[in-house]
């Protein structure tokens, strides 16, 4: 039992092991990362092979990542394909049921030790990450069920409910956590066959014992709000209207903006030529940050979400382990009864899956064609505008320049035509594509560093996320500015008489009435 006297004595000396395989232990670790993994993999396949449904994609995945999404009511959707869809959906319920209850109970179990002063740091670390990653799991397969959810209202507030109790869990768990001196495994002046990480965790409960907060505390708080806001709020028209309405298009709308001025000087000043590479450096800037919003609002970054916080909850687990089987011995390494049985109870979705696939009951349930959320104003635009040949192609430069038609402004056709332009326009994917690479990237070298740090100082990742996001948007900058005058995005309008061609009547503006975001 830890009080204020021996916490000050095992902070500077640290503690000895004491090993906990209900905890710990490699079967029920493995059973909560393969099940987390298995997860995420059902939900990444129901991705990649055209399982989600039409209005859960944006046109960054239809578009530029080419997934196919599935849609009711067609041939398709009534044979093989409907019943796979069916399969898969009642799977991933299944899992995703499991993650939020395995979370929770953990979580629970993680809480009465250190209401009662014995679980360890090392032990609470384990309980608090295999938590996080049973949360995060959850979160992207409601994502995935979110129309489902929508038509069964009953279903979609209890798990909502569950939702907001690992929540707030998981931000309780959290703050013994960011004292400098939690998780270390070994320090000066410890004593011999001691170590940091067995310290009681209830000695870090509202104490920093003098040496701050960790650089990265606030990081897990972050990542934790984030994701919470984004899935769950994803799962309300309500939320997903406002979100469109006050977030994303007026930044989309302001991007725009900053470029408008510079074409409108093109257009008009004497030195022309000036303007224009004014205009490609607004277009550096413009090009990077508009991919971020498109690329934020795609089922793709709740997959990048949840990757992300797979790994991050896996090195949290496994390093420290790696550090204490020297300490535990093969007490948390050997195969006993309480080790199987979590690995064991895995086998209950593939029964399910089996029992869908061969079932002979095809009856077609009912489809939602139309809850539509926030990415169905830009995809039907998109698929409405007549196509226009590349010749005829006008460039963006040429679309913000004309302002002679009032009904071209006011009816918003210009903006319309503005992403019509750029969902089709090479160089805006290669910006979608580098979003992608920045966030790799990013993982890469936080979770490299993360990994050796752990148990030893804190990595400081926030240096190392801003300088991959400072590099990607270097690299947006330079690649937009030199291969803009090859690029529809950049390139200087066509001429017709030695002046701009002007939108003039109706004929010109059903050539570029296409988007409104």
């Amino acid at each position: 039992m830890a009080d204020n006297q021996s916490c000050d004595y095992l902070i500077y000396h640290g503690a000895v092991v004491k090993p906990n395989s209900d905890i710990s232990g490699i079967g029920v670790i493995l059973a909560f990362v393969l099940s987390a993994y298995v997860t995420f993999i059902a939900i990444l396949a129901a991705y990649l092979f055209g399982l989600v449904d039409e209005e859960l994609l944006n046109e960054v995945d239809r578009r530029i990542f080419q997934i196919h999404p599935y849609r009711s009511g067609t041939p398709s959707s009534r044979g093989p394909r409907g019943r796979v869809y069916r399969c898969v959906r009642h799977v991933i319920i299944i899992l995703s049921d499991q993650q939020m209850f395995t979370g929770i109970a953990i979580m629970s179990a993680g809480f009465r030790g250190l209401q009662s002063r014995e679980i360890s740091v090392y032990h609470f670390q384990i309980v608090l990450y295999l938590a996080w990653m049973s949360s995060s799991v959850h979160l992207s397969a409601v994502t995935l069920l979110g129309s489902y959810l929508r038509r069964h209202r009953g279903m979609l507030f209890w798990r909502f409910a569950g939702m907001l109790v690992l929540l707030v869990m998981l931000i309780v768990a959290l703050v013994p956590t960011i004292s400098n001196d939690w998780g270390i495994y070994w320090w000066d002046g410890m004593l011999d066959g001691r170590t940091g990480w067995a310290i009681p965790a209830y000695c870090f409960w509202g104490e920093l014992w003098g040496d701050g907060v960790g650089p990265d505390a606030p990081l897990g708080f972050v990542i934790l709000a984030v994701s919470y806001l984004w899935k769950m709020g994803a799962l309300f028209e309500t939320t997903t209207g406002a979100y469109r309405s006050y977030l994303k298009n007026p930044i989309e709308d302001a991007i725009l903006g900053s470029l408008t001025y510079p074409a409108t000087k093109y257009r008009d000043s004497q030195i022309s030529w000036f303007w224009l590479w004014i205009f490609r450096l607004a277009l550096g800037i413009a090009l990077p940050t508009m991919a971020i919003v498109e690329c934020a609002s795609s089922f793709a970054a709740s997959l990048w979400l949840s990757l992300t916080s797979l790994l991050y909850g896996t090195i949290q687990i496994f390093v420290p382990r790696g550090q204490m089987i020297p300490l535990t011995g093969s007490s948390e390494s050997s195969w006993g009864f309480g080790q199987l049985v979590p690995l064991i109870l895995l086998i209950q979705p593939v029964g399910v899956l089996f029992e869908h696939l061969h079932s002979q009951n095809k009856s077609n349930e009912s489809q939602n064609g139309d809850h539509a959320t926030g990415h169905d104003t830009i995809r039907d635009a998109i698929e409405a505008a007549p196509a226009i040949p590349g010749s005829q192609k006008p460039s963006l430069l040429e679309i913000l320049v004309n302002k002679r038609d009032e009904e071209f402004q006011k009816g918003h056709s210009r903006h319309k035509a503005i992403w019509k332009l750029l969902y089709s326009s090479k160089l805006f994917a290669m910006m979608v594509y580098l979003v992608q690479l920045a966030i790799a990237a990013i993982c890469a070298v936080v979770f490299y560093f993360d990994a050796l740090t752990i148990g030893n100082v804190r990595s400081d990742n926030w240096s190392f996320i801003l300088v991959a996001l400072a590099a990607f948007l270097g690299a947006g900058l330079v690649s937009s500015i030199v291969l803009a005058p090859l690029s529809v995005t950049g390139r200087r309008p066509r001429k017709m008489n030695g002046e701009l061609p002007v939108v003039r009547g109706n004929e010109r503006l059903l050539e570029l009435s296409h988007v409104r975001t």
